[in-house]
């Protein structure tokens, strides 16, 4: 994702809606997708209420954001996203459970290459579910990296700005989440999906 341009930030910062408009437009969208990939599902309802949130938080401390600080404003949107999830995150009370796979759930058919359209859609989904409680699985701190990494496409320095943490323990946790999929997705890698 490009960064905003200085002079948007500038006119925002000065209060210009339409500068400030450009900036919504610009990362609703990758900002929305980041606060529903790392909350999951479960609130699904939540997420538009969360990002619009955010947007506020970005708004109310746009005067001191600092871009020749060589922070990009993007990264410094991603840490509204990060403290606002685990703010919502630290008010539901609620800890990552691991996920358990019934023995049942384990199989999985690979799709027939002749079969109609809505059962490779209907397996699609059903992927989709099985990714997403997978990640669901992982401690937020390897979630939130996994997330920025393979989703909004950050590089380790940004996400390591984002999170608070150095590149190394970005790398570290990006692979310790990697390998935690893997190995809870096996039964469907192993298949071929």
């Amino acid at each position: 994702m490009n960064d905003i341009e200085p002079q948007v930030i500038a006119r925002a910062q000065a209060g210009e809606d339409d500068a400030c408009r450009i900036i919504i437009e610009r990362l609703h969208r990758p900002l929305l997708a980041t606060v529903h990939r790392f909350l999951g599902s479960r609130f699904r309802a939540e997420v538009e209420d969360l990002t619009q949130e955010v947007f506020v938080k970005i708004f109310r401390a746009i005067e001191r954001f600092d871009g020749s600080r060589g922070v990009k404003f993007t990264t410094w949107a991603y840490t509204f996203v990060r403290n606002h999830c685990f703010d919502f995150l630290k008010r539901r009370r609620l800890t990552t459970v691991p996920f358990a796979v019934d023995d049942d759930e384990r199989t999985f058919e690979p799709a027939d290459q002749g079969a109609a359209e809505p059962r490779s859609a209907a397996e699609n989904q059903e992927l989709g579910r099985k990714i997403e409680e997978a990640l669901q699985t992982l401690g937020p701190d390897q979630r939130l990296a996994f997330v920025l990494r393979e989703y909004e496409g950050l590089d380790y320095g940004a996400i390591a700005e984002v999170t608070g943490v150095s590149e190394g323990t970005v790398k570290s946790r990006l692979h310790r989440a990697k390998e935690a999929l893997r190995e809870r997705l096996s039964p469907y890698l192993k298949a071929g999906a």
